[in-house]
C-alpha cells in the first residue's frame, strides 16, 4: 500500500486530498465537533494541513498527536495553527516541546486517523507500532473515529487482532462508509 500511495503524483495527491477535505468538512460529525484530533500528514499520506487550517478558520479546537516512543503512546496536544509544529519523532510534524498543551482525550469529539489500509468492516491497518490501537480506546464512546485514505487503500477484509479498534467511518476521495448508528 505504501508503494502504491508513493506512486501517486504530488498533484494527484493534492486533488484527492482536497476532495476528502471537502467531504470531511461537510460531515455532521465535523459540524458538531468542538475538539478535533487529526494526524499531521507525512510523506504520501492524505494531506491534512489544509484541513487543519480550515478547521482553525471554522473556530474548531485542533489537537494533533505527539508520539512518545517509550511506551508507544500518542498524546493529543492542542495547536493554534501549523506554525506551532516542528519536526518530531521520525520527522513527523508535532507541537514544539515548549508549546505542548495536552488535551484530555475524553473531550475529543472527532478523531481523524491515518492508515495504510482500511476494510469494509471498519478496520484499519496502521504502521505496525500500535500507537492508535492504544490511543483510540481513550476516546469517549460517542467520539467519532474516522479513517481517511485514498480509495485504493480500502480493501475487502483485513486481518483483525483482539486489540484492533473498529472505526466509525472511512472516508476516501470517492466514497464514505459509515457504521450503522453513526451520524
Amino acid at each position: 500500500m505504501m508503494s502504491e500511495r508513493d506512486r501517486i503524483s504530488i498533484r494527484e495527491r493534492e486533488i484527492r486530498s482536497r476532495r476528502i477535505e471537502s467531504q470531511l468538512i461537510g460531515l455532521q460529525a465535523y459540524q458538531n465537533a468542538e475538539i478535533i484530533f487529526v494526524y499531521v500528514s507525512f510523506r504520501s499520506e492524505v494531506d491534512t494541513k489544509s484541513f487543519i487550517r480550515k478547521a482553525n478558520e471554522d473556530g474548531k479546537r485542533i489537537a494533533v498527536p505527539v508520539s512518545i516512543p517509550n511506551g508507544k503512546i500518542l498524546l493529543p496536544c492542542e495547536i493554534s495553527g501549523l506554525d506551532d509544529l516542528v519536526p518530531g519523532t521520525w520527522g513527523i510534524l508535532e507541537p514544539d516541546k515548549d508549546r505542548q498543551r495536552l488535551v484530555d482525550s475524553r473531550k475529543i469529539d472527532l478523531a481523524v486517523v491515518p492508515g495504510l489500509a482500511f476494510d469494509h468492516f471498519f478496520q484499519r491497518l496502521g504502521y505496525g507500532a500500535g500507537y492508535y490501537d492504544r490511543f483510540l480506546p481513550s476516546l469517549r464512546e460517542d467520539a467519532v473515529k474516522l479513517g481517511i485514505g485514498y480509495d485504493f487503500q480500502l480493501i475487502d477484509r483485513l486481518p483483525v487482532e483482539k486489540y484492533d479498534i473498529p472505526l466509525d467511518g472511512i472516508l476516501t476521495d470517492i466514497r464514505l462508509l459509515v457504521r450503522d448508528g453513526v451520524d
